[in-house]
């Protein structure tokens, strides 16, 4: 999908803009809605929200609790008839699309492409596991691609996000005393600095005390299965995932590889990169492995070249991280311990983890629901672009 045609299909509309990404992508957004003719309202909520939405937009400082009453009050107020906002999972959001659903006003969530880099999520009511998407592989088997523009590259994409958080949450910290920032769904505290410190200093340090665990992983393909760990407060977890904990989710995948995978197969656990100043598993992880006398098969590590880890592996676990989309990709079976959307028969092993350790040889990903399924995302969910960088001319 392009965005100027998704915009013009909210044509002389009232629109309620809430929280965006981090960056000014929701103030760029009203701008082009408003060369539609719409009418565009927008509800900061903290200091990032303001710094990057400074006009013309309302402020709410209350309680989650009396925030349905307000919202309500500033839908009927200016006839609102759609409300457009980002990630469906935060507390504030929640509310929102509750009670967005009792006045059956429709609701539009922006998230982190499904398929990155150069994608973002846009969807009509939710994403991720609340998404409307079908379930069906017959659906997809006879679907036919529309898809008839040339899909361009997203440029200095992270840079910009680093930079754009750090400008939020510091706009956060310093007009706190204007704001509620507790409404936020994680910490804006002054303590968040160390994290990020903490985590270009891991950075390097990895590089060099890895670099062994890397060679080894690049020297042993189709040995090794590679489990992914998301971002610790990651909102997917709290909601889509019964564990509700990363550790969890390790020692949960830890026992089962102990107790029934191939004796000469070994398992990586792969960090997430925004997580490295926030998590270290390094002591969990060996506990659980001690457990089961595994030490010795079980790496963990942080910074690796994730395409051609997923591409050696002989199977991937996720929670339901959009890595996993990644890893059908290279044709890597894959393991979805959540709700994902994506967790779909031939496209997902839909039998127990107990017994995915040694179906992988056998198990066969259907490569054409998959070219289908993916097309399916990109014609009806996927917005080329970005929500911090530029496209490639």
């Amino acid at each position: 999908m392009q965005l100027d045609n998704i915009i013009k299909k909210f044509q002389s509309q009232n629109i309620l803009l809430l929280q965006g990404p981090v960056g000014p992508f929701f103030y760029s957004l009203s701008k082009k809605l408003k060369e539609q003719d719409c009418k565009v309202y927008k509800i900061n909520f903290n200091g990032g929200d303001f710094l990057f939405y400074p006009f013309n937009a309302l402020t709410y400082r209350k309680s989650f609790e009396a925030f349905p009453e307000f919202l309500e009050k500033i839908i009927k107020k200016y006839a609102i008839e759609c409300i457009i906002l980002f990630n469906d999972c935060r507390p504030i959001h929640k509310i929102s699309l509750d009670l967005a659903k009792i006045l059956q006003i429709p609701c539009y969530v922006f998230e982190e492409g499904y398929i990155r880099p150069d994608f973002i999520t846009f969807e009509k009511s939710g994403v991720n596991a609340y998404s409307k998407i079908p379930k069906s592989k017959n659906f997809y088997l006879q679907y036919k691609e529309q898809t008839a523009f040339p899909i361009k590259k997203v440029q200095h994409s992270f840079r910009n996000m680093a930079w754009f958080s750090f400008l939020y949450w510091f706009a956060s910290f310093c007009l706190s005393q204007y704001f509620n920032n507790a409404l936020h769904h994680r910490s804006l505290s002054p303590k968040e600095m160390f994290p990020w410190f903490l985590s270009l200093f891991r950075k390097w340090l990895y590089i060099w005390s890895e670099k062994n665990n890397n060679a080894l992983i690049l020297a042993s393909k189709k040995k090794y299965f590679v489990a992914i760990l998301q971002v610790h407060n990651d909102t997917q977890i709290k909601n889509h995932f019964s564990g509700r904990r990363i550790e969890n989710f390790i020692k949960n995948t830890i026992k089962s590889f102990a107790k029934n995978s191939k004796p000469k197969h070994f398992l990586v656990i792969k960090h997430h990169p925004m997580d490295r100043g926030y998590r270290n598993y390094k002591n969990f992880i060996k506990r659980q492995t001690k457990k089961y006398n595994i030490t010795h098969r079980v790496i963990y590590i942080h910074d690796s070249h994730l395409p051609t880890l997923l591409h050696n592996a002989l199977g991937c676990i996720v929670i339901n991280s959009t890595t996993g989309l990644s890893a059908l990709l290279h044709n890597c079976p894959t393991k979805v311990c959540g709700n994902a959307f994506y967790d779909i028969d031939e496209l997902t092993f839909q039998e127990s983890l107990d017994k995915f350790w040694k179906a992988t040889k056998k198990y066969k990903i259907n490569l054409q629901l998959y070219k289908k399924f993916r097309s399916y995302l990109i014609d009806n969910t996927q917005i080329n672009g970005s929500f911090y960088g530029k496209l490639s001319n």
